[in-house]
């Protein structure tokens, strides 16, 4: 079981993300002003997908907590979005509507994929 946290996400993302993921993982709320050290208990991150907010926290990750899972989450599929995610060191990138078997694969494979360390923006 991970402890999953749902960062900064709009109530309605939250609602689904949290739904599809209670039932095989600690799903955890938490505000947009999240710092890293706020996500010391947790083993994955799922961060909104506004730029200007994830980048920060990101990078926070990336340089404190490198092998953590981060997934960017928006209501914007556009592939520019989705690159921008990746080329800023997230480890993946997710859009709704959100399918209840892709956030239990994505969660797993985010756990157990490798990281290469100096990924980040």
């Amino acid at each position: 079981m991970a402890r999953v946290a749902l960062v900064g996400l709009e109530e309605t993302a939250a609602t689904e993300l949290g739904s599809a993921l209670k039932n095989e993982h600690e799903v955890q709320r938490k505000p947009v002003n999240t710092t890293v050290d706020d996500l010391a208990d947790s083993d994955i991150v799922f961060a909104d997908g506004d730029r200007r907010r994830y980048v920060g926290l990101l990078r926070g990750v990336r340089e404190k907590r490198p092998a953590m899972p981060f997934v960017v989450v928006t209501r914007q599929a556009e592939l520019s979005n989705w690159l921008d995610a990746l080329e800023a060191g997230a480890t993946d990138y997710c859009s709704a509507p959100f399918q209840v078997r892709e956030l239990r694969w994505l969660v797993e494979t985010a756990l157990h994929r490798p990281r290469v360390r100096g990924v980040a923006a």
